[in-house]
């Protein structure tokens, strides 16, 4: 059978699925300082589960940088073992859509989420409760959740777009924590200290530092109760102290390498976002969608394409475009990025051409064709982010750290945008870009013996 411990290897992806209808939330907050969120969905047959933690990496002091990363990757492994030896809850590793739990370590925060039966509900919780809170770890688990860890690099790593983005990363936030890879540096991981990782653990794994959601098609009442059964006796710790964020850079940067795996350079060119929170987050989000996808602006833009000085045939550019935008964080401190695939040298023709995509949204040149259409995608991503259960709960739990409301609140906002505020963006946020650039190595003769 296939190794669950290499099925759960930590992902750091978006996951977009299908539907199931939910009803409101109701909100509690625990004696020891958790925040529950239960949500009834009757026409679900499963329960999701999601636990997010307010963890981020500016979190990480000196030294443990990489430190969630790990974390999470322990968790998930303990999980898998507890699941694999009791074969309780069973629903979370045979059903078709869940393999035990689903971590995911971002820069703001750290989640896991599962799936189970409904029938299976307290045990999921109990199993949660065991792995997310109180764990003393071992130096058996701390080497083997690196040794998994640096895999996940490797993996990542072996598409050369994952390096061009940290680069535009580094050019956009400079010195800021979240200039730096998640797992921090992969060949120090092995460093960290098991007593130092611990203590990191404790401070920040701890229910009034935690969001948890559940979407069952129970009554929220009863949701409640079942939750608090098994977080409720989850001792209360004091929530650490917030990061204290430095201040990000204020002028445009570029940041360059190369790689031998690419034949075409690679670059990655942005500009800050309003984060969540903010009253412009949406035209944030509408300004992604203008640009990207089929029918997008960049798909538009002929004189872009020709520009980046590739040969390539008609039939494949509606699968494989060389043009389109990244995905939009969620994060404090977001940004829009757009990712294309040139000539060596064409890098300079299509960064401007890129560039001149977020500066001309300053002028008011948005139609309402454009803008209906970003709208209905924005909608649709937020209606698909609240299909099934476990993504759900993961959605609201989120979005409950960040103090936003649910996918009605995001939908409304959505709807609400207009064409000044593109431009209050536009004006605000993009007098500065970021560049992360990737060029083909050049291979001098007689390397590698040749």
């Amino acid at each position: 059978m296939k190794s669950l411990h290499f099925a759960a290897m930590v992902m750091l992806s978006v996951v977009l699925t299908t539907a199931a209808w939910a009803g409101p939330t109701a909100e509690t907050v625990l004696p020891n300082g958790l925040t529950v969120l239960a949500t009834q969905s009757d026409q679900a047959t499963l329960s999701g589960i999601a636990l997010v933690i307010e963890s981020s990496v500016a979190d990480e002091p000196e030294g443990l940088e990489g430190a969630r990363t790990v974390l999470q990757q322990a968790m998930v492994n303990r999980a898998h073992d507890a699941i694999e030896g009791t074969q309780r809850p069973l629903s979370a590793f045979v059903h078709p859509r869940s393999l035990g739990f689903d971590v995911n370590t971002d820069w703001d925060f750290v989640e896991v989420a599962v799936a189970v039966e409904t029938d299976e509900l307290g045990e999921a919780l109990e199993l949660l409760a065991g792995q997310a809170f109180g764990v003393e770890l071992t130096e058996e688990e701390l080497a083997e959740a690196v040794r998994m860890v640096q895999r996940g690099w490797d993996m990542s790593h072996a598409a050369p777009v994952q390096a061009t983005f940290e680069l535009f990363r580094r050019a956009l936030y400079g010195d800021h924590p979240m200039g730096r890879p998640l797992q921090g540096d992969p060949a120090h991981l092995s460093e960290i200290p098991l007593e130092a990782l611990q203590q990191f653990r404790d401070e920040q794994y701890v229910p009034a530092n935690a969001f948890l959601c559940v979407v069952a098609p129970m009554t929220p009442e009863a949701i409640t109760s079942a939750v608090t059964q098994v977080f409720g006796q989850v001792p209360t710790s004091p929530a650490p102290e917030p990061a204290q964020w430095p201040a990000l850079p204020s002028d445009s940067r570029v940041e360059v390498d190369d790689s031998a795996g690419l034949v075409q350079a690679s670059l990655v060119v942005g500009a800050p976002l309003p984060g969540y929170g903010d009253k412009l987050r949406a035209a944030g989000e509408l300004i992604a969608e203008l640009l990207g996808g089929v029918g997008g602006r960049l798909r538009r833009d002929v004189g872009l394409l020709q520009a980046l000085g590739l040969a390539v045939p008609s039939r494949l550019l509606q699968e494989h475009y060389p043009v389109g935008t990244l995905s939009v964080p969620e994060a404090d401190n977001s940004y829009i990025a757009m990712h294309a695939l040139c000539a060596p040298m064409s890098v300079e023709r299509t960064r401007a051409g890129l560039v001149r995509h977020l500066w001309a949204l300053r002028t008011q040149s948005v139609t309402d064709e454009e803008l209906q259409r970003a709208r209905r995608r924005v909608i649709n991503k937020h209606r698909l982010a609240t299909q099934r259960p476990a993504q759900q709960a993961v959605y609201l739990a989120r979005r409950a750290m960040f103090g936003v409301g649910g996918a009605d609140e995001a939908i409304a906002a959505a709807e609400s945008v207009t064409r000044e505020d593109i431009t209050a963006v536009a004006n605000q946020y993009f007098g500065r870009d970021a560049v992360g650039v990737q060029m083909p190595a050049v291979r001098i003769a007689g390397e590698n013996g040749s």
